[in-house]
């Protein structure tokens, strides 16, 4: 009896301790994590400092919870092993914990110098992306500020109103050039622009540009004026500290000395904010920007250890096992990873790529240091697994020898159970989804059929069961379903796709999941899917793809002009708007055109005005007529109409024109003839006087020759018995 006491309390004191065992190594392990890591943090700055300490603190987890289990074994197991001798352990399986040890110690190594270099490369391939991006971010940027220049060299608006300003001495032409140069400067985010004669002398200069002209820009000035091309000013520090890139660009369009306009970039706006980003926390990593001037190596960027670096800093050339001074004197080849010293003169691994259409040189670099201390902090960690494993597999070994009958009894019984709680999950899940779940194996039939599945196709679950497709749906469908799910296994892929299928509720459209149902030993048995009917999204897709096509159909046949305006240029117009104006197509306006070209020159302020205006919310709805330019260069009478709104998060006005001069043409003849007919009917009316006066007269005479004749005795020649008619009427008026 008392034996098999001592026997069974081993067993019965696992099972009562096991959720306590748990608990207890959880919250040691939670608390030792957030103790400890913030220790660390306390106590340690420098990154070697804190990689060492957190290695050292894996180390003691280890031994603590090493110890731990030591006594929890001892206690558990120790008086069983004290009172009865162990059987020998037999030489095979000896010689296999030998062997797993040996192959953990073997893949400890291994990872050990995998993790070296996989972080190696990893930080060699996130240098290689930096220095890309960054190099073509710079490149990009350069090309559209010299996209800017070259529209501004070409641009007849600037070189007319120039002309009329120095040749004709006409002041509003000045005020209108300098002001759509202000114009120019904020929408293009450009710092500042000066316009100079071709002599370089200052004539006008916008705010924030620099009062003083640079030596170099004097030089790019002359340069330009004599090439009659665009010129490039390195960057330098004006008088107020700023550092500037210039881009001359000359007025070539006119036939004499071209005048100068000069877009001064502050690179504190753009170029340095980029330069100093990192797109991961690094200690060390940073973004050079240098030329070489002279002798001397020119930083041109503010550097993260010397913040007054930019366009100051400077080292000789001839510096030795300096990375720049490398690159520059073509000792190293660009875009490799190099090994060498910055101008901290600390080791460093950096990439030298060379910014197209300059003489810069972009440098993306590591401390040596800050790349291999990651390697060492998973190095450190892959020992404490390693040892861990090691001694969690002897543990085990001893363990598996004292309980190996009993552990599998148990897991036997815990995998049933557990399978039990699965199913009973799964047909719980399955059965309050709103979406068909279900299972075939490898002949099509049935094994798996929820209720939703069931409501769809009008069968209860019992008779689906043991099915196939042709007993539920029409020989075409079936065939579509069969085919998709041989291929499912077959294929052993998940795939997704639409299915049209009859149900008790009409033709449905289902989105369809199946993927290949598998064994314990990775064999295909069968397949899974799940279809969700998506019939009312894919009939409301169907109304608004139509309702698109329509609303399109009309815009793009609608003989009125529709728009959308932005920032002063057109990003939409109809074909009706392009006929308006003349042009074949609508991508002539929007590609190249401002709203201020295609309004007449007396118009043009009053119609940029009220775009303005209507945008600030200072007007309502635009309604007006302005005279617009016709592609040949005629007036044309426009009625424009529109509204603010918002397009891509940036406001703009949408509305319609209409070109009324066939109207206003007919109007203006309609008031010219208005205006003959009424000189016509006062005419006729003066006539009529005229004509009235006479005949009263020539009555008053016959009436008096009748009298005479009267007096003579004789018979009077003139008969007015209309006038007697005349009198009576007017008597009988009277009475």
């Amino acid at each position: 009896m008392p034996s098999n006491n001592n026997h069974s309390k081993p067993a019965q004191v696992s099972r009562k301790s096991i959720v306590a065992v748990v608990l207890i190594y959880a919250i040691f392990a939670a608390s030792w994590i957030l103790v400890s890591d913030q220790v660390i943090h306390q106590l340690f700055r420098d990154p070697d400092q804190l990689t060492l300490a957190s290695m050292l603190k894996g180390w003691v987890y280890v031994l603590i919870t090493s110890l731990l289990l030591y006594g929890l074994m001892r206690r558990w197991f120790g008086r069983s092993a004290e009172s009865q001798k162990a059987p020998p352990t037999p030489l095979r399986l000896l010689l296999s914990l030998g062997l797993l040890i040996a192959v953990i110690l073997a893949l400890m190594v291994t990872s050990l110098f995998l993790t070296i270099e996989q972080h190696t490369q990893e930080e060699f391939g996130r240098l290689q992306a930096v220095a890309s991006l960054k190099s073509r971010q710079i490149s990009d940027w350069l090309n559209e500020r010299r996209g800017d220049a070259d529209f501004i060299q070409t641009s007849e608006f600037f070189i007319e109103q120039y002309q009329h300003w120095q040749v004709d001495g006409d002041v509003q032409s000045a005020e209108r050039l300098q002001s759509r140069l202000e114009q120019f400067r904020k929408s293009r985010g450009i710092s500042a622009i000066s316009l100079l004669n071709p002599q370089g002398e200052p004539l006008w200069r916008s705010e924030y540009a620099p009062a003083a002209i640079a030596p170099g820009l004097l030089t790019a000035a002359q340069l330009s004026t004599k090439t009659r091309q665009v010129q490039f000013v390195n960057p330098y520090r004006d008088n107020s500290g700023r550092v500037l890139l210039d881009l001359v660009a000359p007025l070539t369009a006119l036939p004499v000395a071209a005048p100068l306009i000069v877009l001064h970039l502050d690179l504190s706006e753009w170029l340095f904010p980029v330069l100093e980003s990192w797109p991961v926390a690094s200690g060390s990593g940073e973004t050079l920007l240098f030329r070489r001037d002279g002798d001397d190596i020119f930083y041109l960027n503010p550097l993260r250890f010397r913040p007054d670096a930019a366009a100051s800093f400077r080292l000789p050339l001839n510096s030795p096992n300096l990375l720049a001074a490398k690159a520059l004197r073509s000792e190293a080849s660009l875009d490799n990873i190099l090994e060498a010293k910055d101008y901290r003169n600390v080791a460093v691994i950096g990439l030298v790529q060379a910014i197209n259409g300059t003489d810069w040189l972009l440098l993306t670099k590591l401390d040596k240091v800050e790349v291999y201390a990651k390697a060492r902090s998973e190095v450190g960690w892959i020992v404490c697994v390693g040892s861990l494993t090691i001694f969690i597999v002897c543990a085990g070994f001893y363990l598996m020898r004292q309980n190996q009958n009993l552990a599998l009894a148990t897991a036997v019984q815990e995998a049933q159970a557990e399978r039990l709680r699965a199913l009973d999950l799964l047909a719980a899940i399955s059965d309050l989804s709103v979406d068909a779940i279900f299972a075939k194996d490898l002949e099509g039939r049935y094994i798996l059929f929820n209720t939703a599945a069931a409501n769809f196709v009008g069968k209860p679950v019992e008779e689906v069961l043991g099915l196939d497709d042709t007993t539920i749906f029409p020989l075409e469908q079936a065939e579509q379903l069969r085919e998709f799910g041989r291929r499912v296994m077959v294929e052993n892929i998940t795939l997704t796709n639409e299915e049209t299928l009859d149900t008790q509720h009409g033709p449905r459209v289902f989105l369809a999941t199946k993927g290949p149902l598998c064994d314990a030993n990775g064999k295909v048995i069968g397949l899974f899917g799940i279809s969700r009917d998506i019939t009312e999204r894919k009939q409301a897709e169907l109304e608004l793809r139509e309702s698109e096509a329509r609303f399109r159909g009309l815009v793009e046949q609608s003989l009125a002009g529709i728009y959308i305006i932005q920032e002063g240029r057109f990003v939409y117009v109809n074909p009706g708007f392009a006929a308006i104006f003349g042009y074949e197509r609508a991508e002539d306006i929007i590609d190249g055109k401002l709203v201020a070209d295609l309004v007449s020159p007396q118009d043009r302020q009053m119609v940029i005005e009220n775009l303005r205006r209507r945008i600030d919310g200072e007007i309502g709805d635009i309604n007006y007529c302005f005279e617009g330019l016709h592609r040949d260069g005629r007036g044309i009478d426009v009625e424009v109409h529109g509204r603010s709104f918002v397009h891509q998060n940036r406001p703009a006005v949408i509305g319609f024109v209409l070109d009324v001069s066939a109207r206003k043409a007919n109007e203006d003849k309609l008031n010219h003839q208005a205006e003959e007919l009424k000189a016509r009917n006062d005419q006729l009316e003066r006539f009529n006087r005229a004509m009235v006066g006479r005949e009263l007269d020539m009555i008053k005479l016959k009436q008096q020759v009748n009298e005479l004749s009267k007096e003579l005795g004789r018979q009077p020649p003139y008969t007015l018995t209309f006038l007697s008619g005349d009198r009576q009427a007017a008597e009988a008026g009277d009475l």
